[in-house]
């Protein structure tokens, strides 16, 4: 475990010591990672209250407020998208909050719902039936993705009409009541809040004081663990609840009973007879059948693991029907333990179990963090977090507080442990027991498996070493082009953002990710111009308008492109003037990014010169699409003119739309050894029309950051305050003449913002940025724009203050 950075106040308190810290905080970690964590205190004011507080890992200086609270929190969790979270308080108040206008920095509560006077002690998100998929490590080897990993089958907790899974959460309180409520989405009442449907009943059959619980699924079906930790004989209860919807408005809970255990039972407490049960907590959140079980008492803790198993019992043999006939019952049993001399603060446990080791992480009162290994219970890893906070010099009133931990939490891959004190405080850490990144093989299959699970590798590529990236990129890529058809064509984005983002942690491939950026565009623009096309005569064709101009430019090497359009219909590639000129920045664009092609050839700066910068997608293809753009662009500038790309030329009779698709004509069938004729003529280029320099890659300051591995660790963080020592500016080639130009680019709309212009966000990962308020008046550029709820490099938006 490294210390990777850790975040601190810089706080005037005047208040005593034992007037923080309470109730404690509570946090957790999403599959996007993002961190959200309660606080006693305000992080700007430093007044007393109950917050709750979030931010992207990758900025972790940057903390934005989600709500504050009357009563203390209790309860946070995301659910599986990582885009709503959930917050309970003691008082029996439950608030389920979403990113406003898809911005981490802005939140809006979605619904409400009371249980009034109860306190809640555990709280879940409804199940929507996909489960995160599986590694299969005996197959490690193989090359197909269908070999190495499999989703397997799960049912939704609960659902709608024709079997959809619902939206919702399920709550237990102190009282042994069970809560549940199903949240529409799609309305929406007078206070802008979400319709609810709420519903409660007995856990059991009778009601009793619960202290600690914990939830689970278990095929379609929820597993519930409760206790009284004030009772002597540590009675753990165990149900399992389903829940239906039987019309829009009704949803039932039935619960049924599991077996239960006397955690005292167990020799380890015959030593320690005043022991009480601290954490209670189900070793998997999906499918599990083992409880971890922490206790206290005066000479320190007992962690436990319980283990629900089936059981033969021998029969009287008087009652035998058959020899040896045994009967089957479910029982728990106890398997190890772990003793330590101080008491235990929070457990957690890995998340997705990747590797053939789970681990277990404790939090001790010592302000030490063990790992175990969940086979044995052996220690793998101690380490010591010492957080203080401490008051500004000038003030009189100076008052030092020393914190301890409350609570942990790990990212969905386990390579982030985050620990957060008793003030707010938190301290990051960096994983890598099983050094996967150590193996290529491993370090390949783990990027895959995100990539089709879903989840999110921040957590994972901060333990990359720079050197080994461009080994890893060749290992994707090559595994990746041996996949089928259908697989390739539906993972592509996705392996394409993620190559991207491999090659921003390193210094040396920032115009690799540049190149990747630009080509990732390009597919995009080309995919939803392709999308306006309507045939005239849809009795009569075969095939799209799109298909057709694929196939002639396939089949024919014309260089002229008004020799082209006569063998195509010009109704199949009408469309609305006003949608064509609405399109115009993108179709400036494609022309701009020709420009740069070509221009850049002659120096052999072209992210056209290597397959394996470009993934599956071959020189010739990628060369094609621009062609076949450059056409559709041609006939749509007869229909509006004022759509057409706007070039500074040397000469007006000069045609830059006809050259440029006759030098990728002769470029195209032998992108990498172009003809000296061809470089000649590239070389003209910049003499007959100015290049527009296309800039995507931004400064940015993040963690990130190819600077991250010269910093010294631990990075000493401070809310609100960027880290100068992970200020990178990447280092871009530039075409000589080319039209320089300082403005923020809208990376989305491709438009020009200004210097300094208000109502941005921005992207929390790459750094880019993209106007708040929408222009599109059509519906063409409305459908543009909707595609972009997050960056192209898949990171969150965030406002931007200037």
């Amino acid at each position: 475990m490294e210390n990777l950075f850790n975040l601190n106040h810089k706080l005037v308190f005047n208040k005593k010591e034992d007037a923080f810290g309470r109730f404690g905080t509570i946090c957790k970690f999403s599959s996007n990672n993002l961190f959200a964590y309660s606080s006693e205190i305000d992080i700007i004011t430093a007044e007393k209250g109950f917050f709750v507080y979030m931010f992207d890992f990758n900025l972790p200086w940057y903390t934005y407020k989600v709500a504050s609270f009357k009563y203390p929190i209790v309860n946070i969790e995301w659910d599986q998208s990582g885009y709503f979270i959930l917050v309970a308080d003691n008082y029996g108040n439950i608030s389920v909050y979403t990113m406003e206008n898809n911005l981490i920095s802005e939140w809006i509560e979605v619904c409400s719902v009371s249980f009034p006077s109860e306190n809640i002690i555990a709280t879940k998100f409804f199940n929507n039936g996909i489960r995160i998929a599986k590694y299969q490590q005996d197959k490690r080897d193989q090359v197909l993705y269908s070999d190495k990993y499999y989703r397997p089958k799960f049912q939704p907790t609960v659902r709608k009409f024709g079997g959809v899974s619902d939206f919702g959460c399920v709550c237990v309180t102190s009282t042994g009541l069970i809560g549940a409520f199903s949240i529409d989405l799609n309305f929406t009442g007078n206070d802008n809040n979400k319709k609810t449907n709420k519903t409660s009943r007995n856990l059991g059959q009778t009601r009793g004081l619960c202290t600690l619980a914990d939830i689970s699924f278990k095929n379609g079906q929820f597993q519930i663990a409760v206790v009284n930790s004030a009772q002597k004989n540590s009675l753990v209860q165990c149900y399992r609840v389903q829940i239906e919807k039987i019309d829009e408005d009704n949803l039932v809970i039935v619960s049924k009973s599991l077996p239960s255990f006397f955690v005292n039972e167990s020799m380890a407490y015959k030593e320690a007879v005043d022991a009480k049960i601290h954490r209670l907590k189900w070793m998997s959140q999906e499918d599990s059948d083992s409880l971890i079980i922490s206790s206290n008492h005066s000479s320190g803790s007992i962690v436990e693991i319980w283990t629900l198993k089936e059981e033969q019992t021998l029969i009287h043999k008087i009652f035998q029907t058959t020899k040896n006939e045994a009967y089957k019952t479910l029982g728990w049993s106890n398997q190890q333990n772990y003793k330590h001399s101080r008491k235990v603060l929070d457990v957690i446990t890995t998340k997705v179990q990747f590797t053939a080791n789970f681990y277990i992480f404790i939090a001790y009162q010592d302000s030490s963090i063990h790992c175990l290994n969940r086979e044995g219970l052996k220690r793998v890893a101690i380490n010591n977090i010492h957080l203080t906070a401490s008051a500004l010099e000038h003030q009189t009133k100076q008052i030092k507080i020393t914190s301890k931990i409350t609570s942990l939490d790990i990212s969905y891959m386990g390579h982030i442990l985050i620990a957060t004190d008793s003030i707010g405080q938190v301290s990051c850490y960096r994983i890598n027991f099983d050094h996967i990144m150590n193996n290529l093989v491993h370090a390949a299959n783990l990027f895959e498996f995100c990539m089709i699970s879903g989840l999110d590798t921040l957590d994972s590529q901060l333990l990359l070493k720079p050197l080994s990236i461009n080994d890893l990129v060749d290992k994707l890529t090559d595994n990746f082009n041996r996949q089928p058809n259908h697989v390739t064509q539906f993972y592509y984005l996705k392996f394409l953002t993620m190559k991207i983002n491999l090659y921003r942690m390193c210094s040396f491939g920032q115009s690799k990710a540049h190149d990747l950026v630009c080509l990732l565009n390009l597919i995009s623009i080309s995919t939803a111009f392709k999308s306006l096309l309507r045939p005239a005569d849809l009795m009569t064709m075969k095939n799209g308008p799109a298909e057709n101009l694929a196939m002639n430019l396939s089949e024919s090497s014309l260089p002229d492109v008004d020799k082209v359009l006569v063998n195509l219909e010009a109704k199949d590639f009408t469309v609305e003037p006003s949608t064509l000129q609405s399109l115009q920045q993108l179709i400036q664009f494609v022309a701009d990014l020709a420009l740069n092609i070509l221009s850049k050839l002659p120096e052999g700066r072209t992210f056209l010169n290597t397959n394996k910068t470009t993934g599956d997608l071959s020189d010739f293809t990628a060369l094609n699409s621009i062609r076949e753009l450059l056409v559709m662009i041609r006939i749509w500038g007869l229909l509006k003119p004022q759509c057409l790309p706007v070039f500074s030329r040397s000469a007006d009779n000069l045609d830059i739309l006809a050259t440029l698709f006759r030098l990728l004509t002769k470029l195209a069938p032998k992108p990498t050894d172009p003809d000296d004729q061809l470089l000649d003529e590239c070389c003209l280029l910049p003499n007959q029309v100015l290049i527009p320099q296309i800039q995507l890659n931004t400064p940015r300051i993040s963690l990130s950051s190819p600077l991250l591995v010269n910093a010294p660790l631990p990075l000493h963080l401070e809310y609100n305050v960027e880290c100068d020592l992970l200020d990178f500016i990447p280092e871009l080639h530039y075409v000589e003449g080319c039209l320089m130009n300082n403005n923020i680019m809208d990376s989305i709309r491709y438009i020009h913002l200004g210097k300094s212009s208000a109502n941005l966000r921005r992207c929390s990962r790459c750094g880019s940025y993209s106007s708040l308020k929408s222009v599109a008046r059509t519906a063409a550029m409305k459908g543009w724009e909707s595609r972009w709820n997050t960056c192209k490099c898949g990171g969150l938006w965030k406002l931007e203050k200037c």
